[in-house]
């Protein structure tokens, strides 16, 4: 028998590193990561760069300066389901099998190879494993502000193949074989038969059932600009940003099947670096007729730019839209909320993502702050509502911040609960 080698390790380590999605309007900062995503109309300072350069004529401070880390991870109905198929060693049960021809073999191994097929059939099309780590430098002096933002959205989606999950083994003896569990019998078939629907050829020769590995990972570079104007309704802002874009592709069919001696290695191979230029543009509008209330609308990657993939083919940053209000209740408290005009594609085949949130922002003193906030994929229900929250601590000259997000539905994975999604935040933040 060929011998297929799948260790628990192997298959971890293919989804960890492979998590990628893509065009998902991401929670950067300490605000928007605390107040359930927000930050179109909220997000005031040097991140604003980010979110609507039209909030740049907002300043508090003359400089303002931030730093901060983030990541983030989604499971979508596959973690527990991998992780189950590890524990089962279905490459080993199915060696184990192919070689005892003519002998027995143990219950444990009959279960279990049962048990993975039936798992294998419940895989469905809409699955993946997304992991979206960030970092950012940015620094604002009066209505001029320039960053570097590093996002990424890498994901790893199982495909199955439907038609292959019969239990067909090859033999030592060269012969082909199909295998039923609940009498421990084997029955000769032809080459054809066990090319077309064999579960061991699916993970093996013909690689039909495998991993997806696809992402993007951006380094961003935008010199911002705003310019406020008193008008008869109230003050209209505009902004825009002009976006040095370094953008890393990853598109890989990784065969589950390891004869070809690469795992890890699989995602450097197919990786290709290069680079475009982005435009986004931000209009900021506050009604004189309601003096508390701010109005945002940011359009991000106006002109769509392209990354080459090492294939010769190209993966496309999609324009991202989306509109923001904030209210200032009084000077301690600020109600902020967001909604997404476009539905973003993500590469998890199947799930989009078009958030709308909502969060508050209590500052009780001067060197302190706490928030909290609710978010909501109105494309998607697989995250459940997103909670969020956050605090600050600190003098102007220099304050920490630490948010963290929720999501409310969870999976399993390593026999522990898991949030179906989660982030955290930490930043540094220093104006003068």
């Amino acid at each position: 028998m060929k011998k297929i080698k799948l260790t628990r390790l192997s298959m971890i380590t293919l989804l960890s590193i492979s998590s990628i999605s893509a065009g998902e309007f991401q929670s950067i900062g300490q605000l928007s990561t605390s107040m359930g995503g927000v930050g179109v109309a909220s997000s005031k300072g040097a991140i604003a760069s980010y979110f609507n350069p039209a909030l740049l004529t907002q300043k508090r401070n003359k400089v303002d300066v931030r730093l901060g880390i983030g990541a983030a991870i989604r499971e979508n109905n596959i973690g527990e389901k991998i992780d189950t198929l590890s524990n089962l060693e279905l490459t080993d049960t199915l060696e184990r099998i192919g070689n005892n021809i003519g002998r027995s073999n143990t219950q444990e191994d009959r279960d279990n190879i049962v048990k993975a097929q039936n798992i294998l059939k419940e895989i469905g099309t809409q699955n993946g494993l997304s992991i979206m780590p960030s970092a950012y430098f940015a620094t604002q002096v009066n209505e001029y502000a320039i960053g570097i933002y590093a996002t990424s959205d890498i994901s790893a989606s199982a495909v199955v193949d439907k038609n292959r999950l019969a239990l067909s083994v090859q033999g030592d003896d060269g012969k082909y074989y199909n295998y039923n569990p609940n009498t421990d019998n084997y029955t000769i078939i032809s080459q054809e038969e066990y090319n077309a629907h064999s579960l061991e050829s699916a993970i093996g020769e013909n690689g039909t059932t495998h991993v997806n590995v696809k992402g993007l990972a951006l380094l961003e570079v935008p010199v911002s600009y705003a310019k406020a104007y008193n008008i008869k309704e109230g003050e209209l802002s505009v902004g825009g940003s002009l976006k040095f874009m370094r953008g890393s592709t990853f598109v890989k069919r990784v065969d589950i099947d390891s004869e070809s001696g690469k795992t890890n290695d699989d995602l450097d191979e197919n990786k290709k670096d290069s680079s475009n230029v982005g435009i986004d543009l931000g209009l900021l509008f506050k009604p004189s007729k309601i003096d508390k209330l701010t109005i945002g609308l940011v359009a991000k990657n106006i002109n769509s730019p392209t990354f080459d993939t090492y294939d010769g083919g190209s993966i496309k940053a999609d324009m991202q839209l989306r509109t923001g209000l904030l209210y200032n209740l009084n000077e301690k408290v600020e109600l902020a909320m967001d909604l997404d005009l476009t539905s973003n594609d993500t590469f998890i085949s199947g799930y989009e993502s078009q958030q709308i949130g909502a969060g508050v922002n209590y500052k009780p003193a001067s060197w302190f702050s706490i928030r909290a906030g609710l978010m909501q994929n109105l494309a998607n229900s697989n995250d459940g509502l997103v909670y969020s929250t956050g605090f600050g601590i600190g003098a102007e000259a220099l304050s920490l911040d630490v948010a963290a997000q929720m999501a409310s539905k969870s999976g399993a994975y390593d026999g522990e609960d898991i949030p179906k999604y989660a982030k955290v935040n930490i930043a540094l933040i220093s104006r003068w």
